[in-house]
């Protein structure tokens, strides 16, 4: 929040508060927490953090409240500074994006089915759990908080199949319920492939650390 203060002094415009700029912030954040998420999958520094999340192989309301200490690390607020630099102010900012995560607490769920015509346009439980699926046909797919429309329009929409029995958690299950394990487990991974004492192109180092999760298979360990 401090931050987000300091960074309100460059907005573009001032935003005043009502019906239409509400639903446009709540649009707007949506749009990049789709961004946000489908990064944490991609990105190695980020899905060290997110790899907590995924690390559950249950699906329930507990689920949901499996984080990472280390996100304020990582920058998931870095994908808020644009809707402070439009000019939304950082307090309503902050309140839409835990509307956003409250939402989500409820699609951590096995015992909804689909959900009809809203399917189309929300995230749904069926829709999650998708994306918490290690099945191949699943994996890295439905990144949706509230508007399951982004997922569509950008080509990382699967839908959930009754021919296929969900498998939970990550493909290397971390083998612990101590939650320091799996908050840095990834974090070391990470950080002792990019600053190994072998000698290794700068290049290489900084792919472990920015690049695609399963960038650590070449090094011989499968992270994803």
């Amino acid at each position: 929040m401090p931050f987000f203060l300091w960074l309100y002094q460059f907005r573009i415009w001032d935003i005043p508060l009502n019906a239409a700029s509400l639903i446009g912030v709540f649009i707007l954040q949506d749009f990049f927490y789709y961004w946000f998420h489908r990064a944490s999958h991609n990105i190695h520094w980020l899905w060290a953090s997110h790899i907590a999340h995924h690390s559950s192989e249950r699906m329930n309301f507990t689920t949901a409240f499996r984080q990472s200490l280390t996100y304020p690390v990582s920058g998931m607020w870095l994908f808020w500074t644009p809707l402070i630099l439009i000019g939304f102010a950082p307090s309503l900012v902050l309140v839409v994006v835990g509307v956003n995560l409250g939402f989500q607490f409820f699609v951590h769920t096995r015992v909804i089915n689909k959900l009809g015509v809203i399917e189309r346009v929300f995230n749904t439980p069926s829709h999650h759990r998708v994306h918490r699926a290690r099945n191949p046909q699943y994996i890295d797919r439905n990144f949706a908080g509230v508007l399951i429309i982004w997922d569509k329009m950008f080509g990382t929409f699967v839908e959930e199949r009754d021919d296929i029995d969900i498998d939970y958690g990550i493909p290397k299950p971390i083998q612990s319920w101590n939650p320091f394990v799996a908050t840095f487990h990834q974090w070391r991974t990470m950080l002792s492939l990019a600053f190994t004492r072998q000698p290794t192109p700068l290049k290489t180092r900084l792919a472990y650390l920015f690049g695609p999760p399963a960038i650590a298979d070449t090094a011989g360990e499968k992270t994803q």
